[in-house]
């Protein structure tokens, strides 16, 4: 993957957490974009939001890379064959719920031609170079590292806007 990416690499056997968590998908086409969704407004939580595609825990989930895989999956109906797991960074801890958000680091080998429109309103790729330049963030302030970055009309912000900065070493 692109040097100007800042992760560990993924290591087998992947981790595996009794305790309820959530992972998400940082989709990387081609080593040049990175998807993005708007959670549709139908969702129980962070309605409307721009996002990774991702979830809670599942009964049948035996590791978290699982989680983030099958959530992607599912949100943007393609294949789990399509999306390659190689890099994890620091869990997120969000402020609306008492457990940890597992970023995982995925190479997404097509662009979904659709996308499951319960779960999603829109999807977003966004290129590295655009992400990766601290003239396009903007510091809000409303709290500690509170920094946002426009995609179209919409605002990245929160725990995706702080795992895309790690990504990118702005954090």
């Amino acid at each position: 993957m692109k040097s100007n990416l800042v992760y560990e690499e993924l290591k087998l056997p992947y981790k595996i957490h009794d305790e309820p968590y959530a992972a998400v998908s940082i989709l990387v086409y081609k080593e040049k974009e990175v998807l993005f969704i708007k959670r549709s407004n139908d969702m129980p939580t962070h309605k409307g939001h721009i996002a990774f595609p991702g979830g809670k825990k599942e009964q049948s989930d035996l590791n978290i890379v699982e989680t983030a895989v099958r959530e992607a999956s599912e949100e943007l109906l393609i294949l789990k064959n399509d999306v390659e797991p190689f890099g994890i960074l620091e869990p997120v801890d969000t402020i609306e719920f008492k457990y940890n958000v597992f970023p995982i680091l995925c190479r997404l080998h097509k662009k979904p031609e659709s996308f499951n429109r319960s779960e999603v309103q829109e999807i977003f790729f966004v290129s590295i170079d655009e992400l990766s330049n601290q003239q396009n963030w903007r510091f809000r302030g409303i709290y500690p590292n509170d920094w946002i970055f426009k995609i179209r009309n919409e605002t990245l912000w929160g725990a995706t806007a702080k795992m895309t900065r790690e990504l990118l070493g702005l954090a």
